[in-house]
């Protein structure tokens, strides 16, 4: 029998003794094994021994209370995270690169190899997904993934890394789509908690659940209109057409985009988007019914932010607010389709990364014209940022 403390495993929880019980506990089992009268000393060579294994036990208790802490999925992180997860089905989702598309443009019949390099202006590389010919037109359509999580500026995908005959030039239109980091503790807690509805059928969450855990989703929004007439919905009055389902999805393939929407998403139901797919139900022989599936690749919307600085900040402040505006935005890239986006919060990233008080006031808007302490985004739009779009004004 020892005098050291048990943890106490109570209804409300564990409750762990102190050191100093723990301690003591220690002492008196010494006390006990030498007969008594032990000097209890800290200095002497029992007392520093008992020190040592006192802390020893407390060490190994608060190593239990964290066990038992993360076996609640509030309170869970890292690998014990992902062992919950699992009960769910699901799995914490990887880094997302980030993606481009870019216009080829050259004598038609000329094949692009998959792996096919283009530089962007910083000299970044990005690297082609799939074999493709330039059509008759003299152009073709191909999609890139980077190496990394970095963004890209409309028009800035162009440099030919290795020139091939026949190709001219290579562009993008569009600004890249940046991905994301490794899915942190709190969205991976967020989307189990969402994905009790994965195993459901004919719900907007059903769908959700399942297209948002498909490789290569960046973000998804679901929303149905059960109306036997057309509704608008948020700020760009988005028109779903009656008795549909709208999926809004950014990144992931279409086809598998389209048959988890046709799986999930009932029967008899229509569908809005500019994306049509078609889907065969693969449960029958040949010749098998098709289903066209439609979902929305939402816009790619650039948004704007006007930081106030007085006037003294340190040499290069502009540069590393832009940065720091930049890193956080990229790091909050899920769930913004249909969004509002707040100024104050990329408040304390700037204040932490500046010298005292120089930080004024943060606006944010969709134009370089017009800024708010907030904007809205609609159901068919993705926000999308360059730090060329930061503008930085002393006060």
């Amino acid at each position: 029998m020892t005098n050291v403390p048990n943890i106490q495993f109570t209804p409300q929880g564990l409750i762990l003794p102190t050191e100093q019980e723990i301690l003591n506990g220690v002492l008196a089992d010494f006390n006990d094994a030498f007969g008594g009268n032990l000097n209890k000393n800290l200095e002497t060579p029992q007392g520093q021994l008992a020190s040592s294994i006192a802390a020893i036990i407390a060490d190994k208790n608060n190593q239990i209370v964290w066990l038992v802490n993360n076996l609640d999925p509030d309170y869970s992180e890292g690998f014990m995270q992902d062992a919950i997860g699992k009960l769910y089905f699901i799995k914490r989702t990887g880094q997302i690169n980030s993606t481009v598309e870019c216009t080829f443009y050259g004598l038609p019949g000329i094949t692009i190899p998959k792996g096919f390099i283009v530089k962007d202006e910083n000299n970044n590389d990005w690297v082609l997904d799939q074999e493709i010919s330039i059509l008759s037109s003299g152009q073709v359509v191909g999609n890139l993934t980077a190496k990394g999580i970095y963004s890209a500026a409309a028009n800035s995908v162009n440099k030919i890394h290795q020139s091939i005959l026949g190709l001219d030039r290579v562009d993008n239109h569009s600004p890249a789509i940046t991905g994301t980091e490794k899915e942190s503790g709190s969205e991976f807690a967020e989307r189990y908690k969402k994905s009790v509805a994965k195993n459901s059928l004919g719900m907007p969450a059903s769908v959700y659940s399942n297209v948002a855990s498909l490789d290569g989703v960046v973000d998804c929004y679901v929303i149905d209109n059960p109306k036997s007439t057309e509704t608008r919905i948020g700020i760009t009055n988005k028109v779903l057409k009656p008795h549909s389902v709208y999926v809004a999805v950014l990144g992931g393939n279409d086809q598998e985009i389209a048959k988890t929407i046709w799986r999930y998403a009932g029967n008899g139901c229509d569908f809005t988007g500019d994306t049509t797919v078609n889907v065969e139900d693969d449960s029958y022989t040949v010749p098998r019914p098709v289903y066209e599936i439609k979902f929305m690749r939402p816009n790619l919307t650039p948004i704007y932010f006007q930081v106030k600085l007085r006037t003294g900040s340190v040499i290069g402040s502009a540069e590393l607010v832009k940065s720091t505006i930049k890193n956080t935005f990229d790091k909050q890239n899920r769930r913004k389709i249909g969004s509002t986006l707040y100024a104050i919060e990329f408040v304390s990233d700037v204040v932490n990364a500046l010298p005292k008080d120089h930080l004024l006031d943060i606006k944010i808007g969709k134009s370089k014209s017009v800024y708010a302490d907030s904007i809205e985004l609609g159901i068919d739009q993705y926000p999308t940022l360059t730090e060329s779009n930061i503008s930085v004004v002393f006060i």
